[in-house]
C-alpha cells in the first residue's frame, strides 16, 4: 500500500486580532493549559502569535502587533472585566500565564501567505444557540469548548467556529451565524435546559451554564469562504 504523502508547509496564515485582550482570551480563557505564544519582529513591531489551527498543511496563527514584549502574557477574568498584560515573571497566582517564546528568525516555510486557493467550507446556522451547540460539543469528551471568532463582513458581523464533523476529516467546516451588531462581550453562556437564556456575558462563574469564548478579529478571516 503506497505511503501517504504529507502536505508540505508553503507559508502560514496570519490573522490579526482586534487587541491584546483578544489574544489573551484566545490563549488562556477556558483552556486546560494556556497556548504557547511566539514573538518575533515584523515590520518594526513585535508580533505575538498563537497557532490555533492547521488547514490542509497551512498553520493558522492569530496575532497582535505590540510595541513591547515580555516573558509571559498574563490573563485574568475577574468579576465583570478582563485584564491582560505582558510581564517579565509569572509570580501572581491570580493570573493565567501563556509563555512567550522569543523567535530569532522564522523559517521561510512559515512566512506570511496572503493568497489562499483552498478555504474552509462554510455552513450558516439559524442562530447563536445553534452555533454554541457546535462550539460546546467537545465538552462532552471533557475537552475545552471551541472558540468563536467574530469579524465584520460587509454590513454584517459574522460569528463562527471551526469544527470537524468527525475525527477523520482532514479539514474543519466553518459554522457561523450573522448578526447586525458586534458581540457584546468576550463570552457566551449556554445551558441545554435554558436555551432562551443564551447570551453574551462578561463573567464565567455563574453555575448551571456552559461558557464559550468569543475572539474578535481585526479583519475578515482569510480562510473562510461564503
Amino acid at each position: 500500500m503506497p505511503k501517504k504523502t504529507e502536505p508540505k508547509i508553503g507559508g502560514a496564515c496570519f490573522v490579526k486580532l482586534n487587541s491584546l485582550v483578544e489574544l489573551g482570551r484566545l490563549s488562556c480563557a477556558l483552556e486546560r493549559a494556556p497556548f504557547p505564544l511566539f514573538a518575533f519582529k515584523h515590520d518594526g513591531a513585535t508580533r505575538i502569535a498563537a497557532q490555533a489551527d492547521l488547514y490542509m498543511g497551512t498553520p493558522v496563527f492569530y496575532f497582535f502587533d505590540a510595541d513591547k514584549t515580555g516573558e509571559f502574557l498574563a490573563y485574568r477574568n475577574s468579576g465583570d472585566g478582563e485584564e491582560v498584560q505582558l510581564v517579565s515573571a509569572a509570580n501572581n497566582a491570580t493570573y493565567l500565564y501563556a509563555p512567550v517564546i522569543r523567535v530569532a528568525k522564522m523559517p521561510p516555510s512559515l512566512s506570511p501567505k496572503e493568497d489562499f486557493r483552498d478555504k474552509f467550507m462554510s455552513v450558516e446556522v439559524m442562530d447563536l444557540p445553534s452555533l454554541v451547540k457546535v462550539g460546546t460539543y467537545k465538552m462532552l469528551f471533557e475537552e475545552p469548548p471551541l472558540p468563536l471568532f467574530a469579524f465584520k463582513n460587509g454590513s454584517w458581523w459574522v460569528i463562527g467556529t471551526f469544527a470537524r464533523i468527525d475525527d477523520y476529516e482532514e479539514a474543519s467546516i466553518f459554522f457561523y451565524t450573522r448578526t447586525e451588531e458586534p458581540p457584546g462581550s468576550g463570552f457566551v453562556k449556554y445551558a441545554p435546559d435554558k436555551i432562551s437564556e443564551t447570551a453574551f456575558v462578561t463573567r464565567t462563574d455563574e453555575h448551571g451554564y456552559y461558557y464559550i469564548k468569543v475572539v474578535k478579529l481585526d479583519v475578515p478571516h482569510p480562510l473562510v469562504q461564503f
